[in-house]
């Protein structure tokens, strides 16, 4: 596997930060992360603890190089976050690929997670967010990873609400970025870096009543209301809520490759894993919609690679 390269500190990461963090009013309403980015596929057949939403909101300002709100330029093609992404990789060859958004209610530390990979032939753009996760926690296809910086920046002043990283694994230390946040940024590779948002406002304060279906949005009056169902579940000053913003570029050279994954590919060394491994398993018809196969998948090695640590 590529090493991680080192961490990069940009400041100031904006020219008009203000202007920036006007924009989170400007292109709301936001939907749940629940609904947006789902982890995993659960295993209805094994009893699990319920675990509530949290109000965690997320949205699309860039998606495949092209910013598809207002504003969304000057973050997709920031001369700093650019300059910070070649030095930390050492090449030319940076091509940003989406600008996404976060927004957060007072809540407990989110999951401890690495971001979902890419692969060349093999993206979220056909297939499933699940499906790339094993692909990647497998460490089966790491030839054919695409390398993206992550360049993270943060607007909040409250309590809590750190950015939690381990630049050295999990088993080495953690370190954070604590509020209240200047016009700052962290470069890194938060697809092998696993990280997490701290507990955000008072720890003891209840979790709203909400589901995957809910959305977040200004009211114009300095608040923010998370509704459902017409219904307003919560309601925040905007001081209480942590806003952020995740820069993705690939590294390298994007150009279609012969040498590309297929999807014949993808399973000839899935199944040839498995066989190595003495895993019972039957051969699905379609891969990427098999919801017993990509359990199956998720079971050998993104639960492995849980029990262990990381």
């Amino acid at each position: 596997m590529t090493l991680i390269p080192k961490l990069i500190r940009i400041q100031p990461a904006f020219e008009d930060r203000e202007q920036i963090r006007e924009m989170f009013e400007r292109q709301a309403p936001y939907r749940a992360v629940a609904a947006y980015a789902p982890e995993g596929l659960k295993d209805e057949t094994q009893a699990e603890s319920v675990h509530p939403v949290l109000p965690w909101f997320r949205g699309d300002w860039a998606v495949d190089g092209k910013p598809v709100v207002e504003g969304a330029e000057a973050i997709l093609r920031n001369k700093s976050f650019l300059e910070a992404a070649r030095s930390a990789y050492g090449t030319p060859l940076v091509c940003p690929e989406f600008v996404a958004v976060n927004i957060n209610g007072p809540m407990p530390a989110g999951t401890t997670h690495i971001d979902n990979p890419s692969f060349y032939g093999a993206t979220r753009v056909g297939y499933p967010l699940p499906f790339l996760r094993v692909m990647g926690f497998s460490g089966l296809f790491e030839p054919w990873r695409v390398v993206r910086a992550s360049i993270l920046s943060w607007f909040y002043e409250g309590s809590g609400g750190s950015f939690d990283y381990w630049p050295e694994g999990l088993d080495g230390a953690m370190l954070s970025e604590q509020p209240p946040f200047g016009n700052v940024a962290l470069c890194a590779d938060t697809d092998r870096m696993y990280h997490r948002i701290g507990p955000i406002g008072d720890p003891h304060a209840a979790t709203p009543r909400m589901s995957a279906a809910a959305q977040i949005r200004s009211n114009g009056d300095g608040h923010w209301s998370i509704l459902e169902n017409g219904e307003v579940r919560a309601t925040y000053p905007y001081h209480a809520i942590r806003f952020s913003i995740l820069w993705k570029a690939a590294i390298g050279d994007r150009q279609p490759n012969p040498g590309n994954l297929t999807l014949d590919r993808i399973m000839s060394i899935f199944t040839a894993d498995l066989r190595h491994r003495k895993v019972d398993f039957q051969m699905p018809c379609d891969p990427l919609a098999d919801t017993a196969w990509i359990l199956l998948l998720q079971r050998i090695y993104a639960d492995a690679t849980a029990r262990k640590g990381g």
